[in-house]
């Protein structure tokens, strides 16, 4: 005989006796074994999200929400990423004695329909803001193309313009080559040093917001293990996995670390 058993958490408790009416009535004995030609599998996967920092109000830190992701849906967005998620908000049901202990409060969940990877500018800055291919030939003949994109960074700030071009190169990126089969990266990094109020973190968060993919930290309050990565414990499967730092999450990106002079001297080894 065979019987289905729908699932409806990550953990679940085999059926060793069959529960139709004729097993029932006949009081016939026998243990059942998990067929797994005839069962249904679906991917499955979990994702913490957290607001943008430019989102959270004065005096309040970041929140965050869990999403479940179901088959197609997996696997649409990793660690760092900017993403707009549509879908259900659940309560996490728990089985068991843990439901007896459950009471009045229950931890939610957001049950994801669509999952989809979004540019870090906010829409009304998006509106207007693409250029043909003639265009971008245009601006590129003139003369003073660089310094009128070096100016456009943090225009609110006056001066700083060798800053602004050394931070415009940064955002561009150089190019990776491999002569004579010698890796030479072309990451740009760059190091602001100055008197205090002398708009070095209003830089850094302007720049923190036009890049694509970036992550801004304090040296202050960073660690050696929140900069990289640490081991923590998977909450589903119970496994030990890395979870990224910052560094980690502005993969392919910017990241940003304010005052940096304040790192103390092992974890500043550590980046």
């Amino acid at each position: 005989a065979e019987s289905y058993q729908p699932i409806q958490s990550p953990s679940f408790m085999p059926l060793v006796m069959c529960p139709s009416e004729e097993c029932q009535r006949n009081k016939s004995g026998g243990r059942l074994y998990l067929q797994t030609r005839g069962s249904k599998f679906m991917k499955y996967q979990e994702l913490k999200i957290q607001e943008h920092n430019d989102q959270v109000p004065v005096g309040n830190i970041p929140r965050s929400m869990t999403i479940v992701a179901r088959g197609e849906v997996t696997r649409q967005a990793g660690p760092g990423d900017h993403v707009s998620v549509t879908g259900v908000f659940l309560p996490m049901t728990r089985t068991g004695f843990r439901q007896v202990t459950q009471g009045l409060l229950s931890e939610t969940f957001m049950e994801a329909h669509r999952v989809v990877r979004v540019k870090k500018m906010d829409e009304g800055e998006e509106e207007g803001a693409e250029l043909s291919n003639e265009e971008i030939e245009a601006l590129a003949q003139e003369e003073d193309f660089y310094e009128k994109l070096a100016s456009s960074l943090a225009p609110e700030i006056y001066g700083h313009e060798d800053v602004k071009k050394a931070l415009l190169l940064l955002l561009v990126g150089g190019v990776d080559c491999t002569p004579h089969g010698m890796k030479i990266r072309g990451n740009i990094n760059v190091l602001l040093m100055g008197d205090p109020g002398v708009a070095k973190s209003q830089l850094l968060s302007y720049i923190d917001r036009i890049a694509p993919r970036s992550q801004y930290t304090t040296g202050r309050g960073s660690s050696g293990v929140g900069l990289t990565a640490a081991v923590m414990q998977d909450p589903v499967t119970g496994e030990m996995t890395l979870e990224g730092g910052a560094l980690v999450l502005a993969d392919q990106g910017v990241c940003c670390i304010d005052e940096f002079d304040k790192m103390m001297d092992g974890d500043r080894t550590a980046i």
